[in-house]
């Protein structure tokens, strides 16, 4: 069904959506310059660094303009945020993916997601990521609970940070 009318839905207010989310892309671009891991609006912990770019988080956000419906675009941010925490495990624990131990202390939380979470969206710089998340929360049926609404939160707070981050860059 969105393969017919993706166009019309993705983009509602047409060239006037495409440029807000080119001003916002090549922002990004400016942004991710200067967006290092100790950046003093993000401050990801030392323990973490070793994980860094987070690659594998990254190819999920570069999947999004391949999928026309929001829930495969959905499903793209969800396995992104999903990587991310397999990824500071690793980075946590010390330990591999496959050896699958942990204890309290090395189970990372909303704390250690979000400062990598804003890392990865700016180096990832996907298109039309504002129209990305309007079109998932335009589209998307409104039943989403548990992991799957706290990963679109984290998401969708991610990306309001990223917006502050540019705002005080502007001024």
């Amino acid at each position: 069904f969105f393969n017919a009318v993706f166009s019309s839905a993705f983009l509602p207010n047409g060239e006037a959506q495409r440029q807000k989310d080119n001003v916002f892309r090549e922002s990004l671009a400016e942004l991710r310059l200067s967006a290092t891991l100790d950046h003093p609006d993000i401050q990801i912990p030392a323990k973490y660094h070793n994980e860094a770019p987070w690659l594998p988080a990254q190819r999920h956000l570069a999947l999004l303009p391949a999928h026309k419906s929001p829930t495969g675009k959905l499903t793209c941010i969800m396995s992104c945020v999903f990587m991310i925490f397999k990824l500071l495990f690793v980075g946590a624990s010390g330990l591999t993916i496959l050896e699958g131990r942990t204890d309290d202390s090395s189970v990372p939380g909303a704390d250690d997601l979000l400062p990598v979470l804003i890392y990865v969206i700016i180096h990832a710089n996907p298109p039309n990521l504002l129209s990305t998340i309007d079109f998932i929360d335009n589209f998307t049926p409104r039943g989403i609970t548990g992991q799957d609404q706290y990963m679109l939160m984290q998401f969708r707070g991610a990306v309001e940070f990223i917006k502050s981050m540019l705002h005080r860059v502007v001024r």
